[in-house]
């Protein structure tokens, strides 16, 4: 009994230390610099949301962050990097819902499994999608759809890449309106220039991205890809009034995830700190200004939006016999 009562206390001791350690490990966490990598261009629209957010996180850890873009093969390179990475939390993936919900789903063979392979920190914002053209296209959206229905698969639009959620709403607005166009994938912001350039002729993008070449006068939006309003793009019709009220409305999310098996303390400081910074008066006129909106949640929240939403999508590919 002796003998027991000592290997129960030695183990007790043990156990003791062992969460003493990691408390400490958390308490002295982050040490040095954190790398985030996009798995988009620089200056996207992720890019640009996520330097705005990180520059006041950094002052409150004390620490950099490094922004590292990885663009190519629809966000599969800078995904795969993080799963690839040590779990230890020094490593994160900041991208759109298209590299949770709808890559690992849409694309044969699946590239990798979101679920299996990260842990999941947090959602950071979102921005609504839109419908633009270039210069020399008709300005409503009523006239592109007809000169599309008289000539199938003449005009095209660019995307950020094939299977992504720009894709996605592509091929959705094609099935809800009855026209066939010519999907031109890109990896990155080079389809914006593209498109200002007149070298393709429609665009589905984040209203942030597309934003500024709609002001310069380079671009057209056509339509919101929602059923509502954009505070950010006042003047362009939603789907409602374009007159596809049972069209699929489509948004951008800014999801946060680091490679599976990241210690929980590590991931609840940076979410915690995340959530704070998103909180401070002049990161939200930033992020606004660039026609963003904060959209905070937690791991588990994350988690059930991923989980629903690769559900809806998956569900729209199957029904709408979506191709990638």
């Amino acid at each position: 009994m002796r003998r027991l009562l000592q290997s129960s206390a030695f183990l007790a001791l043990c156990l003791s230390n062992i969460s003493f350690a990691q408390n400490q490990n958390t308490a002295n966490y982050p040490d040095k610099a954190i790398t985030v990598v996009i798995p988009y261009s620089a200056g996207g629209g992720t890019d640009q949301f996520l330097r705005i957010v990180c520059a006041q996180a950094s002052k409150t850890l004390g620490q950099p962050i490094l922004i590292l873009n990885k663009p190519g093969a629809s966000t599969s390179i800078g995904v795969k990097s993080v799963i690839n990475a040590k779990p230890d939390g020094y490593t994160f993936l900041v991208s759109t819902n298209t590299s949770y919900t709808l890559i690992p789903y849409a694309i044969s063979p699946a590239p990798y499994s979101p679920t299996a392979s990260l842990d999941y920190v947090a959602t950071l914002g979102e921005t609504a999608m839109v419908l633009t053209a270039s210069a020399s296209m008709p300005s409503t959206l009523k006239e592109v759809l007809s000169e599309a229905k008289k000539s199938p698969d003449k005009y095209t639009y660019a995307t950020y890449g094939v299977g992504t959620s720009t894709h996605l709403a592509g091929e959705v607005l094609m099935g809800d309106t009855g026209v066939r166009l010519r999907h031109v994938p890109y990896k990155g912001v080079e389809a914006v220039t593209a498109l200002a350039g007149g070298q393709v002729d429609l665009m589905v993008d984040g209203v942030n991205a597309a934003g500024p070449m709609i002001e310069a006068g380079k671009t057209k939006a056509l339509v919101v890809l929602q059923h509502e309003r954009s505070a950010f793009l006042p003047d362009t019709p939603t789907l409602d009034e374009a007159g596809f009220s049972s069209a699929t409305p489509s948004k951008i999310s800014y999801i946060m995830a680091a490679p599976k098996g990241t210690p929980a303390g590590h991931i609840d400081k940076i979410q915690n700190v995340f959530a704070s910074a998103l909180r401070d008066p002049g990161v939200i006129r930033q992020i606004e200004a660039m026609r963003s909106s904060p959209a905070f949640l937690g791991p588990e929240a994350t988690k059930n939006f991923v989980k629903e939403q690769a559900a809806a999508f998956k569900k729209i590919v199957d029904e709408k016999n979506i191709s990638f």
